[in-house]
């Protein structure tokens, strides 16, 4: 269910995330998560901070800024965290109600740019949000065509546990 929350903070192992709209809340929250809890942002401003760790029960911020989120909506703002390459990022907007079927303003679906950020968690992520493996971009391309031309084993392999498309199908299949 969304939230339409500010604040998100996310478990260490990843298994639980909550919305909170008051930063300090939010903070004492994941404090209380201890080592490996995030805390995300998912209003920051352009070139603020948006994502912090907590690292020996201090939060940290992590190098991540903002690019006006929540201006143009929380599917672009879904694509945008999968390129900054943070799970934590990704699960926020999730959480706040991305669809893990959005496409980018080219029509490229989010499971292929979750390939090309090079992070399986992040595809887990998607697809256990219900992202089609299968999805193509405008060009026909899979997440799983862009996994082998990568040779990314670990992609190609969740892709095929999720029941992506088939190796051998060319994109008018």
């Amino acid at each position: 269910m969304a939230e339409q929350r500010r604040y998100f903070v996310r478990a260490p192992d990843g298994g639980a995330i909550a919305g909170y709209d008051n930063l300090e809340t939010a903070e004492y929250v994941a404090c209380q998560y201890g080592d490996g809890a995030h805390l995300v942002d998912t209003l920051a401003e352009a070139y603020h901070p948006m994502a912090q760790e907590v690292k020996d029960g201090k939060l940290a911020f992590l190098p991540f800024g903002g690019w006006d989120t929540g201006r143009f909506g929380v599917d672009r703002d879904l694509i945008l965290g999968i390129k900054k390459g943070h799970v934590a990022i990704v699960h926020a907007f999730l959480a706040k109600g991305a669809n893990a079927n959005a496409r980018d303003d080219n029509g490229a679906p989010a499971v292929l740019w979750a390939v090309a950020s090079g992070r399986p968690g992040i595809l887990r992520l998607l697809l256990a949000h219900g992202a089609d493996a299968a999805a193509r971009d405008a060009d026909g391309t899979s997440a799983l065509d862009l996994a082998q031309r990568r040779a990314a084993a670990a992609m190609m392999e969740i892709l095929d546990a999720a029941g992506g498309p088939d190796r051998t199908a060319g994109p008018d299949t």
